[in-house]
């Protein structure tokens, strides 16, 4: 039987390298001859020393190291051949998911037996090497050597994560220090990292669009995962919107033949009934014939109500929407074809489509009792045809090539058509809403990344063009008010589609550049710029609320972000750095558009990109048994994000200061026990528009003080794994006045447990979510998001997930 990896690799540093994340890679080609002189020793110091010489990242669960060692190599191979050699008497293979990125993984106990020692030959052919994967490394310059913290979960850790958490947002909420608490909810709203936004890629295309909505990370399915990589700390490499860091997700492809069935079975154990049921089937068809391969994914889910501690069914959230009682689809195809040893073309189609049809909508009567003192409470009896949905189409063309003119390239051609819809609102009080509406955001998107790496000696240059061009548009179903009141607010009938916010282009070119220097003492430097030219226009419109007339118009945006870093090796086992990064952001226009008045002119108006300067200094410690990673940061800006009050009627611009500590520790007790801990602490303050002091932000931007620990143990082919979640509390009230985002909130500790049995040709996942059954609000409810009681929503109860995948 083979041996899981270990499942703590779902923890912040997860799948971590086994040197420092903070290390700068040598960018060189792997075809590249390299001097070698390592002596015999650990194995985990000869591949320490096996990075610094090459820069390759190694990815590697620490515990898999322990005991085992590696022959001396000394001469001149390529990196290939080096590894091969240093892996050679153990029990590890590496698997190549690019010229600068390997994990390495246990071998099955058959292979063992089989391993002999013999020195490399400086001219083995490398045609099983893969052809490089351009994804959040972005030409394997290394989002590191800009950001230098980061997180990786491969496509086992998320399954394995996923046991106990419903979606994404949990997952990251949990175990990347930094990222925000989620909600339990479809929205990462509130979800921010480092207290900014946090940009979602999958393969390479932008989740967000300019008028954000919030719903990033629920446009995939996570079985098409193949990794994930998270960036914290603003940086302008994949351009606008990651001025907290970036979320990299790369689906799977095919590379072997592999078929798998997949069945997922969750309910809740405090109301066991088909109510609270999940279901989910899913297959996978993958195979290679020569120089062709294709993979297939097809998966649908039920998703049942939620029930809290008690047992009772948990309200629908009214304002940014929910999953239970919907119904999901996705589809999901990528061909690939290899030219030779160093080119090939990707082209991959993605669906995804999340709908609910629900009979419950939340009882407004509990808005008339004190804040907090009550649950939100549903009801039966809703009568809506179009409920909460998010519709998500992908084309993807990806060109890799690694000997374009002696250089690494990388081409991509994405199109995006996204539909998302929320809950009707009544804005009848309201003068800039005037309506009973429901928003629904439609957006097309048209992009291309291209790349180069040129690696000269200790030189790496690597420069680039991108573009992304959108036209969004944001109406609403307006309802007829009359059905609606009469019914108590359980029935819509629909009048008509009008507009909110006008159909908005947003056009935007970059080039970047960057340049890494590496030295063989320890010391490198890492420098680069990337320009942005974006243009933004809309057409003549009238506004929904009050009927003004708005001309049409356009504003040109230019901005040019630098980062810089120094990393320096202290010692074989500490690694240190110091690193200014630029985040770039443009402001939400289609906030301003659709609350505009009849005089709104874009030329003169305010609206100027939010450009946050990023400082940051961390360090990284490695022993036999020990990893330790830390980071202080400061991020200011002098124009934040706009704010809106009142229903449109009040925009302004803050000053913003942000500051913070991150670190993660994990400590392996034998080969069998280890345990992880993770903490991160966030300060920010505003300066409104117009005063002169500071003041606290709220609690939607700056999350409290957040801490996971984890136990692991793992007998043979069964992994266990206790994970303690806590959540601070905190006061965000001013001076004692409660508003958006500002109320005390209070502490929670939560326990999800999880365990794992590989078989022969099929792996059991159990997690039980919630394990305890406490009974608590999560920050998102606790901070009221429509500031009243229909937000103060309970969290889930204890819930048990059972996924089966059987590989034939």
């Amino acid at each position: 039987m083979k041996i899981l990896p270990l499942a703590l690799a779902i923890s912040a540093a997860s799948l971590s390298t086994i040197y420092s994340p903070v290390v700068l890679a040598n960018t060189q080609s792997v075809n590249q001859l390299v001097q070698f002189d390592i002596n015999a020793s650990s194995l985990r110091q000869g591949l320490a020393e096996f990075t610094r010489v090459t820069g390759i990242q190694l990815f590697v669960n620490d515990a898999l190291l322990n005991e085992q060692q590696n022959a001396p190599l000394k001469g001149q191979f390529t990196a290939a051949q080096g590894l091969t050699y240093l892996l050679n008497q153990s029990n590890l293979y590496a698997e190549w998911k690019s010229p600068q990125g390997v994990v390495l993984k246990a071998k099955a106990p058959q292979s063992q037996n089989s391993q002999t020692t013999s020195k490399p030959s400086t001219t083995a052919p490398l045609d099983n090497i893969e052809v490089v994967q351009v994804n959040g490394s972005r030409m394997q310059q290394g989002l590191t050597s800009v950001a230098r913290q980061t997180s990786y979960f491969s496509a086992a850790d998320i399954t394995n994560a996923m046991a106990a958490n419903a979606n994404l947002a949990q997952v990251i909420g949990k175990l990347v220090p930094g990222v925000s608490p989620a909600s339990q909810t479809m929205t990462n709203f509130g979800l921010t990292l480092r207290g900014r936004n946090l940009l979602v890629l999958i393969d390479g295309v932008p989740m967000s669009t300019n008028r954000n909505v919030s719903r990033d990370l629920f446009n995939l399915d996570p079985s098409l995962i193949y990794s994930i990589e998270i960036v914290r700390g603003g940086n302008a490499i994949y351009g606008s919107g990651a001025s907290g860091g970036v979320m990299y997700i790369t689906t799977k492809t095919a590379k072997q033949s592999s078929t798998q069935t997949r069945a997922e079975l969750s309910t809740s154990l405090t109301k066991i009934s088909s109510d609270a049921a999940t279901y989910k089937l899913g297959q996978s068809i993958a195979d290679q014939r020569d120089k062709l391969s294709f993979a297939v994914d097809f998966d649908i889910a039920s998703t049942g109500a939620y029930f809290d501690a008690n047992g009772d069914r948990i309200a629908p959230e009214p304002s940014q929407g929910d999953l239970f009682d919907s119904t999901q689809f996705s589809l999901h195809g990528k061909v690939g074809y290899q030219f030779n040893k160093n080119a090939e073309l990707f082209a991959s189609v993605m669906w995804f489509d999340s709908s609910q049809d629900t009979e419950f909508a939340s009882d407004p009567s509990v808005n008339s009792l004190p804040l907090h003192s009550v649950s939100a409470k549903p009801r039966k009896g809703l009568v809506l045809a179009e409920q909460n949905s998010a519709d998500n189409l992908m084309f993807n063309l990806h060109y890799v090539d690694n000997d374009l003119w002696s250089q690494l390239f990388s081409g991509q051609l994405y199109y995006r058509d996204y539909e998302t819809r929320f809950y009707p609102f009544d804005g009848r009080p309201f003068a800039s809403w005037n309506h009973l509406g429901q928003v629904y955001l439609n957006a097309q998107v048209l992009g291309f990344r291209s790349a180069f790496s040129l690696p000269i000696s200790n030189h790496t240059v690597i420069y680039g063009l991108d573009g992304n061009f959108e036209s969004t548009k944001m109406p609403i179903t307006a309802y007829d008010p009359e059905v609606f009141d009469n019914s108590n607010g359980l029935e819509f009938v629909k009048l008509e589609d009008k507009t909110f916010m006008p159909e908005t282009d947003t056009n935007n070119i970059a080039a970047f550049a960057q340049y890494k220097y590496h030295t063989n003492w320890g010391l490198d430097v890492d420098a680069g710029a990337r320009f942005e030219h974006i243009r933004v226009s809309f057409d003549d419109f009238t506004t929904l609320g009050q009927g003004n007339s708005v001309d049409g118009g356009s504003k040109s945006y230019d901005g040019t972000m630098l980062n810089a870093s120094v990393n320096y090796s202290l010692t074989d086992n500490v690694k240190t750095y110091i690193a200014f990064d630029q985040g770039y952001e443009l402001p939400d226009i289609g906030l301003l558009l659709r609350y505009a008045s009849s005089d709104f002119d874009i030329k003169s108006s305010e609206l100027e990109p939010v450009t946050s300067d990023n400082f940051e200094i961390g360090f990284n410690y490695q022993s036999d048994n020990v990893t330790v990673n830390g980071a202080l940061f400061n991020s200011t800006s002098d124009r934040g994000r706009v704010k809106s009050s009142g229903f449109g009627l009040d925009l302004r611009r803050d000053k913003e200061r942000i500051s913070g500590i991150e670190l993660d520790v994990n400590y392996y007790l034998t080969d069998a026990l280890s345990m992880m801990a993770l903490v991160s602490k966030i300060n920010g303050d505003e300066k409104p528009e117009g005063t002169d002091k500071w003041r606290e932000m709220n609690g939607f931007r700056i999350a409290p003080l957040k801490a996971t620990f984890a136990t692991q143990y793992q007998y043979d082919n069964i992994n266990l794994q206790a994970q303690l979640n806590y959540v601070d509390g905190h006061d965000y009230r001013l001076n004692g006045n409660t508003g958006f985002g500002r109320h005390q909130t209070d502490s929670y500790t939560t326990l999800d447990l999880f365990a794992s049995i590989e078989l022969d040709q099929s792996v059991v996942n159990i997690g039980i979510e919630n394990a305890t059954n406490r009974e608590y609000y999560p920050l998102y409810s606790q901070l009221l998001r429509s500031n009243a009681n229909t937000s103060h929503i309970p969290a889930k109860g204890a819930m048990v997930k059972l996924t089966y995948r059987y590989n034939w």
